[in-house]
């Protein structure tokens, strides 16, 4: 059977995969302290005049209260060298009691960045605004809105409002047969968090997405999808064994894997959304997460989004604060992150010597990352092993899987040059499968299938984490507290020349080039926090293919893309 990829393909099971940009941490890190209560203003005494009103900048940000900056976008998430590097008050902080998991803007905790905003809404914390000194935002009143005379039990909303515009030249490596295309996409999610005092909380999220463009195709309902509920969840937490634990039940997105696995798949409109259990317990310098959970299937009709019993991810993850001790005279903070990852997908294919073959697989994933920094030394080395059964369809075969993944990054930071900038490298040495070998025999292709943040390799999404050998230089620049610049030049080669190439989502492309060196793939981001509530970023790549896969019939191209966002 010949496979043609389509134009966004169905991820393994039930739920569907696009292409996804999303900033999710690469892994290095700098330490950070936790956070500190609030501090209040203190009034004017008795009698005396109020203060005068405080001087503000061009967009109309306080002086006094200045502007979050740029490190505490969720987005920055992808840039992780360039977090923290301007710390915020703790007034600007919204991070829950994690201690040392708060380091790297909350990237530690598992919940996701959490600074002035979160990736995770229901991650951040505005509980210090029951002072009302606190208030430094006109918006503010809508992070906490008391529903009881203590205070004990209120209410915070949230929203997003996104625009995400691209243009791509031979998208899908040429698979979809469009010379360009133009795509815009506007997302809207509304956030509810209800606390019942300090044990319950209810979150619920609704979420939209619209799309049009010129010359577009593939839209799915991970693009267009009327409005549903993006999030749904009760959570229980309290103090035991001395640790802060809790549990989570309903509908809720997950971030408490390595990056290069999963960015929560922000981009294009629907991020990913999961439905089961989650329960968790941190103590001082340890936690842990367990998990089990069923992909979100989405529908384009309104409130019609399904449980997707047929993709489950499961599994738990551990971290280990190392103690703080300091490198060249600077602070050093290293996490040593065990975990295991168990994927069931009902649909999940692999390579055949012509188009695949199908079938369902259950793939275990043990890894370790050690992560973080050592003075101005930023690093992080993840290795994973994934074994596991894939069956053929129609009660064919069963294979033993036997893969790898091997991801590192280092960079050394100049902290007292301008921009602080980052120079460091990038390599990944990720397994693939031989189809020359027996349908018996074991496969040793690794697998990949939730989409890995798009700025942790390919900004335009044409290749995922698999059967891909990859080295370049990556560099981050902070221009002001405002702005971050992210520049790297990724090569790459096939691990396996007897594998093919693979589209996010462990989807095969068509083609079978001859030889091992792939391409590179040139690529920038800027990023300007234009006031707290509006964010703009431009990216933009070239695709250089080898000879081989251009024989193939693969298309090298440019890719272009801009973000607007208003948040609060």
């Amino acid at each position: 059977m010949a496979f043609v990829l389509p134009a966004h393909a169905a991820v393994p099971g039930d739920a569907e995969i696009v292409t996804t940009h999303v900033q999710l941490a690469q892994g290095t890190s700098v330490g950070v302290p936790s956070p500190t209560a609030a501090t209040a203003t203190t009034p004017p005494p008795t009698g005396q005049a109020a203060a005068p009103a405080p001087a503000r900048d061009l967009f109309g940000n306080s002086l006094l209260h200045p502007l979050p900056p740029l490190t505490s976008r969720p987005e920055l998430y992808g840039q992780p060298q360039s977090l923290m590097l301007h710390p915020l008050s703790p007034t600007l902080l919204h991070q829950g009691p994690w201690g040392v998991f708060n380091a790297n803007t909350g990237a530690a905790s598992g919940f996701g960045t959490v600074g002035y905003y979160a990736v995770a809404r229901w991650a951040e914390d505005w509980s210090s605004l029951r002072d009302k000194r606190n208030s430094q935002d006109f918006l503010d009143p809508l992070k906490y809105i008391a529903l009881n005379d203590s205070g004990s039990i209120y209410l915070t909303l949230s929203g997003n409002f996104r625009h995400h515009g691209f243009w791509e030249q031979h998208p899908a490596l040429g698979a979809v047969d469009k010379s360009h295309t133009y795509l815009s996409n506007l997302r809207t999610n509304l956030g509810a968090d209800l606390h019942l005092g300090e044990h319950v909380r209810f979150y619920g999220e609704l979420m939209s997405g619209q799309a049009t463009g010129g010359n577009k195709f593939g839209y799915n309902a991970r693009w267009r999808n009327r409005v549903d509920a993006q999030q749904a969840f009760v959570e229980v937490r309290g103090r035991m064994l001395g640790a802060t634990m809790g549990a989570m039940v309903g509908r809720m997105t997950f971030l408490d894997v390595p990056p290069n696995v999963s960015a929560g798949s922000v981009y294009p409109s629907i991020p990913y959304s999961w439905n089961g259990l989650r329960g968790y317990s941190v103590w001082k310098r340890f936690r842990v997460d367990l998990f089990d959970l069923s992909l979100t299937n989405f529908e384009y009709r309104a409130f019609h989004d399904q449980v997707g019993w047929k993709t489950r991810l499961f599994g738990a993850y551990t971290s280990y604060a190392v103690p703080e001790f300091r490198t060249f005279g600077k602070k050093s903070q290293i996490f040593v992150d065990t975990y295991y990852l168990g994927y069931l997908l009902a649909s999940s294919p692999i390579t055949a010597t012509r188009g695949v073959i199908a079938g369902s697989t259950h793939r275990d994933t043990p890894g370790m990352r050690v992560w973080g920094n050592a003075g101005p030394i930023e690093f992080t080395a993840n290795g994973m092993w994934q074994g596991g059964t894939f069956q053929a369809a129609k009660d064919g075969p069963a294979r033993a899987v036997s893969a790898y993944s091997f991801n590192a990054s280092v960079a050394w930071r100049f902290a007292k040059w301008w921009g602080r900038p980052s120079i460091g490298i990038q390599a990944d040495d990720i397994s693939g499968g031989d189809t020359r070998k027996s349908a018996t025999s074991s496969w040793g292709g690794f697998l990949s299938p939730f989409v890995p943040s798009a700025y942790y390799l390919d900004l335009a999404q044409n290749f995922n984490l698999q059967n891909v050998i990859d080295v370049g230089p990556l560099v981050t620049l902070s221009p002001t507290p405002n702005t971050s610049l992210l520049l790297k030049v990724p090569v790459l080669w096939r691990n396996s020349v007897h594998d093919t190439i693979y589209f996010p989502g462990g989807v095969n492309y068509a083609y079978r080039p001859k030889g091992g060196y792939t391409g590179v793939l040139p690529q920038g981001s800027f990023t300007w926090r234009a006031t707290r509530h509006v964010t703009v970023s431009i990216d933009g790549q070239y695709t250089a293919l080898s000879r081989g896969l251009r024989d193939a019939g693969a298309q090298p191209g440019a890719y272009f893309q801009t973000n607007v966002e208003l948040t609060f």
